[in-house]
């Protein structure tokens, strides 16, 4: 099946295709037109270069990939599946990785997607990660706690974008597959987000310095918070501060009226997973990182 770069007139189809494959894979759509615009418009994403489709002969399209750190990202449309689409898409992102000088052929899958899973193994992938989605009904606002000598308040996008990012960097210096990006990047993907919502988002301080945050997003169509990255400076773990930081958030989300609270967490980050789960969070569904040595 031809294979092309994506133009933006694509984007509706493209979305339209992801919602399909989310929807096999997940029970439910998990992307919107809006979050593809975020996607497009980094500025050290190329169009032209970091995705494309795979066209069938009556111009419908059967398939997507992208190609962006930390892994690349394909899917095919459930009624294509067996016809060879997963593969086309497969070996154009390994290409572009080479080209981009990977050391690794990464991919993300839906757990559970038998045929995806075979094809990696094919490959020589083997998987080295699970991530899961983490939910939280919020029927009743919960009590936020009191860490000592650390107050709250609201996110400054502006003023705060440079030690937002250092403390990112630094509080998963020691995670798995949270490579390095560039301020740019960090800026542009989070702080000027569609979705973010600064009346949701956290920042904790300890005399005037920031020691962590919860950046959270409104997804209105779910009616939910999603807490996109929750970081606390290494000196301050183990204090509370994450739970505070996550019990302030879901506080406000209730205020606001939304049903839930949502984040995603990698499994084999045992602290983390402690926290979220002491909260009262469980899985919705769980993404698959699959890698092998490029060449």
């Amino acid at each position: 099946m031809p294979l092309r770069a994506p133009r933006r007139d694509d984007a509706e189809a493209v979305v339209a295709l992801i919602a399909a494959r989310d929807t096999a894979d997940f029970g439910r759509p998990d992307f919107t037109l809006e979050d593809l615009a975020d996607e497009w418009g980094i500025s050290e994403f190329d169009l032209a270069r970091d995705a494309v489709v795979a066209e069938t002969a009556d111009g419908a399209i059967a398939g997507y990939a992208v190609v962006r750190r930390p892994g690349t990202f394909g899917a095919v449309d459930p009624a294509r599946e067996g016809q060879g689409v997963g593969a086309e898409l497969l070996e154009w992102c390994e290409a572009r990785q080479r080209e981009l000088g990977w050391k690794q052929h990464n991919t993300v899958i839906a757990a559970g997607n038998a045929r995806a899973e075979a094809l990696l193994a094919d490959r020589g992938y083997r998987h080295i990660r699970s991530n899961w989605r983490m939910t939280l009904t919020l029927e009743r606002p919960p009590v936020v706690p009191v860490v000592e000598g650390v107050s709250f308040r609201d996110i400054d996008v502006g003023a705060d974008g440079q030690t937002l990012y250092e403390l990112d960097r630094a509080a998963f210096a020691s995670v798995a597959g949270t490579g390095p990006e560039s301020l740019a990047a960090f800026t542009e993907e989070h702080l000027r987000a569609h979705d973010l919502d600064v009346s949701l988002t956290r920042v904790a301080e300890r005399d005037s310095e920031i020691v962590g945050f919860a950046l959270t997003r409104r997804w209105a169509e779910e009616s939910a918070a999603d807490v996109s990255i929750l970081a606390v400076a290494p000196a301050e773990q183990g204090r509370g501060l994450g739970r505070a930081l996550l019990s302030g958030v879901f506080a406000r989300a209730h205020a606001a009226g939304l049903a839930e609270a949502q984040l995603s967490v990698a499994a084999d980050n045992p602290k983390a997973l402690r926290l979220y789960e002491g909260v009262g969070m469980r899985p919705r569904f769980q993404v698959d990182t699959y890698e092998r040595p490029a060449g």
